[in-house]
């Protein structure tokens, strides 16, 4: 399912051990593109930095590193420009002078804090907190004579623990489901902290995910979006199969990012299209599944029914299987989602939060699983930092 734009947020309860963290995203308001001034060649973009929503700006002075550069992964760079981000700013230019660079096309420019490592950790200042802002690295800027304007695409790449760069395209149109939120992205580094054995006191997700050191592990996200939950697993966990689901208007910018994947070994991903509303497809209710995911799903209580049914329906069909959701509370009604679940016979078993201050509303992490879930001897195997590849 895809996302919404809903401005108002609630106060939401402090737990202890919270991550005070400020989560904010590079964007080019106008993307890179080729333009001549008199006998001048410039490549010109014009950034912003904002929340997720686009609601509110980067509150604080931060200098910004800029480049032009190769369109290859590693390639190489040909122009700098350093760009005074400042309290009270809603978008900065960014002119990169090509008339006398011997440049090779496509180009590609990539903004960052400066300073900023290649990619963003998952982690920054505080363990488990993500960056205070996320790089952009923007699409392919074609030469004069072809489409010299970069598409209303940028890449995201984050570092986690195993050090396997994630790469994850999103849009900066007006979909609002290939998008990347901080649900996904804090939940992405959750589960890299737990699987790298950084976070306490999980012991259900602990053994799930200990349990891909002797068998395969089968995971299915719900209300993917650009897939960075999904494909992060797979590219910690070996053998781990992943299938990642949501509407059609999706598949093309997740096939795109699974297309990038560096995945971990015997490690695979696959994009199945999903509509919480109709019953399971063939190739999902086929399944025997040991996690469901889903992040940032809770946003619109009137899918909450749909989306708890098919919870539920896949469920039954994998009584062993643990379902983890993180959310960001913009709306009382949301709470809607955790009634039903437990009217589906869906019990909690763990709740882990981090808090972004800067909007005053936490990302809660929950672990569920049926009340019926059979209990099993579990192997006796605590680590999984031995087969992380």
């Amino acid at each position: 399912m895809g996302h919404v734009f809903t401005l108002s947020s609630v106060q939401s309860s402090i737990e202890e051990n919270e991550i005070y963290v400020a989560m904010h995203y590079v964007r080019f308001l106008k993307p890179p593109y080729l333009d001549s001034e008199g006998d001048r060649n410039l490549v010109k973009c014009l950034i912003t930095i904002t929340t997720d929503l686009g609601e509110t700006f980067y509150p604080q002075d931060v200098p910004l590193a800029a480049t032009l550069r190769s369109h290859d992964p590693d390639g190489d760079i040909f122009l700098r420009r350093t760009l005074p981000w400042s309290q009270g700013m809603r978008s900065i230019p960014l002119a990169f002078d090509i008339t006398n660079s011997d440049v090779d096309w496509p180009l590609r420019v990539h903004v960052s804090p400066k300073n900023s490592p290649f990619s963003d950790y998952f982690e920054s200042q505080h363990p488990g907190a993500p960056p205070p802002v996320i790089s952009a690295w923007s699409g392919d800027i074609q030469k004069a004579g072809a489409d010299s304007v970069s598409p209303r695409v940028v890449e995201r790449r984050f570092t986690p623990f195993s050090d396997r760069i994630i790469s994850i395209w999103e849009e900066t149109g007006e979909s609002i489901a290939r998008h990347l939120w901080d649900a996904g992205v804090v939940l992405a580094g959750f589960l890299d902290r737990v699987v790298s054995l950084q976070e306490k006191d999980l012991p259900i997700l602990e053994r799930t995910l200990v349990s891909a050191t002797y068998k395969r592990l089968n995971v299915l996200e719900l209300g993917c979006g650009c897939g960075i939950v999904g494909i992060a697993m797979a590219q910690t966990i070996p053998d781990c199969s992943v299938t990642l689901t949501d509407t059609p208007e999706v598949e093309e910018i997740v096939k795109r990012n699974i297309s990038n994947m560096n995945p971990a070994m015997s490690s695979t991903v696959h994009f199945e299209p999903l509509n919480w509303e109709a019953e399971l497809p063939p190739r999902v209710r086929e399944r025997t599944l040991d996690m469901i995911v889903a992040a940032d799903c809770t946003y619109n209580p009137d899918s909450a029914h749909d989306l708890v049914r098919t919870i539920a329906a896949l469920v039954s069909r994998s009584p062993k299987a643990i379902v983890i959701t993180s959310m960001k509370t913009r709306h009382p009604s949301e709470a809607i989602f955790f009634e039903l679940l437990s009217a589906a016979n869906l019990t909690q078993a763990s709740h882990s939060s981090v808090a972004l201050p800067d909007d005053d509303t936490p990302v809660d992490i929950f672990v569920y699983h049926s009340h019926d879930r059979p209990v099993t001897r579990e192997k006796d195997d605590s680590s999984l930092s031995g087969k992380v590849q």
